[in-house]
């Protein structure tokens, strides 16, 4: 075959990809035979979803026209998916029929994919899960410049500093007051508009990472773009502000895992637990996302051996954002006594509509499973016998009750650690790193400490609306706590509240840990 030839097959097969991605693939993703509500629209808009009608113009890839009766029908899609798949639609009691009627009312002749897109993204934050949202596109591929710092809050006040987390970025100056002559509480009220309404702490955090995207919010707000920004810093003291202008950066700017870990991550093979002895013989083990890896699952094991003979134990989960709950499943058993029961550590039921073992990659599983042993069994009929969901699931829209059991593993890597724990968690952690919280919260001899977690345990399927190719994430089950609290809108709270300090964010100090260091070193004493 020529040179040409092979050009030509090439080229035919790169178009048969193409097709695959925006017309198969999306059929895949909805797998639910292009469904659609049928019902009569309001023709007005309602005062509380007004809001959701404004059109902002945004620049993002695939932002092409849609006519209003393409837009329609996707929001018949949409509507569909909402009350057939979508686990928690009637959580907070939303109007979401209004809602969505208001956004048709704003279509005129048709709308681009972007602004719709907006639109969809503060719908769907209306509902408070923050597993579901528009995944594509996003606001990142919205801007082509970006706030040129990035930013953490400390004590109620926001900090900034360079993205290398080298220094601030004006040393005497940390605190960020203002942007463009607005106070920072005027952007956060605009980014949280795309951030959904779960715990407080999710949303600020979330707000506050949003506030990257200046040129969407600046559009939201009715400002000009322009290719750089004024901010208005503040002194440690609160005493001086110093106002700079800066160029937009060109690309996002990012926070990563911090603090920094000990190897550089370039790809997932790159991230590894780690482990070491701290002085006074206290163990330290970081855990800085869930993976699900044979070999990083061994590592925890070996790390946990090394660990055996320490006086106490700093497990960091700092910065872990979830993934797989395969690290709780080797891990907790090392922290429940043989003699202690089963432990039932959560509790979801998932939308009906959706395959019966949806759950089952989350180790969630019915009571009348038949691979329970007679310990779980015991284990899992004392707890359903009391337990009070905070939120009673809609009749006839959800499976039974789903349990997640763990207990002590009589395997020779396996031992009891029964010396003093604490585990240093923040507001990044979310999905399954919630559910490696709640799990260790119950343990006697374990404290948490640091900020609130963000709250999320929703099992999101994936569905591409059919003439915009808007993907929309959904939650497909709900998830509590065996005490009853939903993990969404709540997350888990720290035995010890404690906030990082300004110079924690750019490497100077990690005042936190050594806050744990000295709490185990009294304990030791």
């Amino acid at each position: 075959m020529t040179k040409s030839n092979n050009k030509k097959a090439n080229l035919t097969y790169l178009s048969l990809l193409i097709f695959v991605g925006l017309v198969v693939a999306p059929l895949v993703l909805c797998g639910c035979g292009r469904k659609r509500v049928n019902r009569e629209h309001s023709n007005k808009v309602s005062d509380e979803f007004e809001y959701l009608t404004r059109r902002i113009k945004v620049h993002c890839p695939g932002n092409r026209n849609l006519s209003r009766k393409e837009t329609e029908q996707d929001l018949d899609e949409l509507e569909w998916l909402l009350e057939n798949r979508y686990s928690y639609l009637k959580l907070k009691g939303i109007g979401y029929k209004a809602a969505l009627d208001s956004i048709r009312c704003s279509l005129g002749d048709g709308i681009s994919r972007g602004t719709l897109a907006l639109q969809l993204m503060k719908f769907i934050a209306l509902f408070g899960d923050g597993h579901s949202r528009v995944g594509d596109p996003s606001l990142k591929w919205m801007c082509s410049g970006y706030l040129p710092f990035i930013i953490e809050q400390s004590k109620g006040k926001l900090v900034s500093f360079k993205e290398d987390r080298s220094d601030f970025v004006d040393p005497n100056f940390p605190f960020l007051r203002a942007l463009d002559g607005l106070p920072v509480n005027t952007w956060l009220e605009a980014a949280g508009q795309f951030v959904a309404r779960g715990s407080p702490q999710f949303l600020r955090y979330q707000s506050i990472r949003h506030l990257r995207f200046i040129e969407v919010l600046r559009k939201e707000l009715g400002l000009k773009d322009k290719g750089s920004i004024q901010i208005e810093l503040e002194s440690i003291d609160g005493s001086r502000t110093r106002t700079i202008e800066l160029p937009l950066a060109q690309t996002r700017p990012l926070y990563g895992f911090w603090p920094r870990p000990q190897k550089e991550i370039k790809s997932v093979e790159d991230i590894q637990v780690e482990t070491g002895i701290l002085p006074h013989n206290i163990g330290y083990l970081r855990i800085i996302t869930c993976l699900d890896e044979p070999k990083f699952l061994g590592s925890l094991i070996e790390a946990m051996k090394q660990l055996k003979n320490t006086d106490g134990l700093i497990v960091d989960v700092r910065s872990n954002g979830g993934g797989s709950r395969a690290p709780l499943r080797v891990l907790l058993p090392f922290f429940i006594s043989e003699e202690e029961p089963a432990q039932v550590l959560n509790i979801a039921a998932y939308r009906l509509g959706h395959r019966k073992d949806i759950l089952d990659a989350r180790w969630l599983y019915p009571e009348n499973w038949q691979g329970w042993s007679k310990a779980e069994k015991e284990a899992i009929s004392k707890v359903a016998e009391n337990f009070k969901p905070q939120w009673t699931l809609p009749q006839n829209e959800f499976s039974q009750w789903h349990y997640l059991v763990l207990t002590h593993l009589k395997q020779s890597d396996y031992f009891y650690y029964d010396r003093p724990v604490i585990i240093l968690m923040n507001t990044t952690n979310y999905s399954a790193t919630d559910i490696f919280l709640g799990a260790f919260i119950t343990r006697p001899n374990v404290t948490l400490m640091g900020t609130p977690s963000g709250g999320g345990s929703g099992r999101y399927q994936s569905y591409r609306l059919r003439h915009s190719l808007i993907k929309i994430h959904l939650s497909s089950m709900a998830s509590f706590q065996p005490n009853g609290k939903l993990y969404d809108g709540n997350g888990i709270q720290p035995d010890v509240f404690i906030e990082p300090i300004p110079t924690d964010f750019i490497g100077k100090t990690d005042s936190i840990l050594q806050t744990a260091i000295q709490r185990l070193q009294k304990k030791d004493g």
